[in-house]
């Protein structure tokens, strides 16, 4: 008789995967979403889905029957995926499924920043100044340019949306795709990050991120864009240069910016860049729309469960090379 899988939930999924688990498997949910509760919990586990829980070795070496493992969302960098590959254990994550979610926040973002829709919001309602209208006068997005660093699923929806939605012109830089597929999309290819800076109104980074990109985005480069630009930032923290980010604000060398993410998690209460007046920051909502994370929740349980059962999907294994350590 096959053993049961049973699966370790670092946090609470949705209904829709929790239904799909129930049928195949047994499920634990850790009492928080601590590396230690995890891993105080997976030692008889063939798989976790994780939302934000660190998963490497200190679970590896306490998990011999983990077979795989999944982030509730596309990125793995809280995951060891060089370490879970040595040890033979995929690692799966849900690429797309949220992409429609924070490309339209990331939308947002722009309207926002525009607009200046959060300020005229604040004073007529902490404030009651009607007549304070006078002084919010906003920019267009019709004709502006965007620059988006990372054209995956997230950064071709954004694109969609800014084009056909705003009449935006749309560059991008992603080192895997030439010219012609960049085309293919309607945007044009920024060879360079330099470049591509120089050139937007809006720069929005929709890229994963890995260790040799840590502050992508550092005081040189803020320098690049326009005085009139405004980055924003829905991918990682650590892709930004937080301190670089704060003078760039305070100094006027960019216009403002808006962040979903931050270098680190949950950022501090006294974070100095929460006092610059020129940002809008948001604690990591990109995906926080029903759709996405049902979507997250029944993807993620299906794949650990097909891999498992050795009927996965090559292709949607972030690390394929583990299958023939198994």
């Amino acid at each position: 008789m096959a053993e049961k899988i049973k699966v370790l939930l670092t946090e609470p999924i949705r209904p829709a995967g929790m239904a799909y688990l129930t049928k195949e498997a047994e499920v634990v949910i850790a009492p928080d979403p601590s590396a230690a509760s995890a891993a105080a919990l997976a030692y008889d586990c063939q798989a976790i889905i994780s939302r934000n829980t660190k998963v490497d070795k200190q679970i590896f070496s306490r998990s011999p029957k983990l077979k795989v493992v999944a982030s509730h969302g596309v990125g793995t960098d809280h995951i060891d995926v060089q370490e879970a590959t040595q040890r033979g254990i995929c690692v799966v994550n849900t690429p797309g499924a949220n992409a429609e979610s924070v490309a339209e926040l990331t939308a947002g973002f722009m309207l926002m920043l525009s607009r200046k829709i959060r300020d005229a919001d604040l004073a007529l309602r902490l404030e009651r100044d009607y007549y304070s209208r006078n002084q919010w006068i906003g920019k267009d997005l019709y004709g502006k340019s965007v620059f988006i660093v990372g054209m995956g699923a997230i950064g071709r929806k954004l694109a969609r949306i800014c084009k056909l939605g705003f009449g935006m012109e749309a560059f991008g830089y992603d080192p895997f795709l030439n010219k012609d597929q960049m085309a293919q999309t309607g945007v044009i290819k920024a060879e360079t990050l330099e470049e591509g800076l120089a050139l937007a109104d809006f720069v929005s980074l929709n890229c994963p991120y890995t260790d040799d990109m840590y502050h992508m985005i550092d005081s040189r480069r803020l320098a690049l864009m326009k005085k009139t630009a405004c980055l924003i930032n829905c991918a990682r923290g650590p892709l930004v240069d937080e301190k670089a980010l704060i003078a760039a604000l305070s100094d006027g060398a960019i216009a403002g910016a808006a962040v979903d993410v931050f270098e680190k998690e949950p950022p501090n209460r006294d974070n100095p860049l929460f006092d610059c007046p020129n940002l809008i920051a948001t604690p990591h909502i990109g995906a926080n729309a029903e759709d996405s994370i049902d979507n997250m929740s029944l993807y993620s349980s299906m794949d650990v469960i097909a891999v498992i059962r050795k009927e996965y999907d090559k292709a949607r294994i972030v690390n394929p090379q583990a299958i023939s350590i198994e």
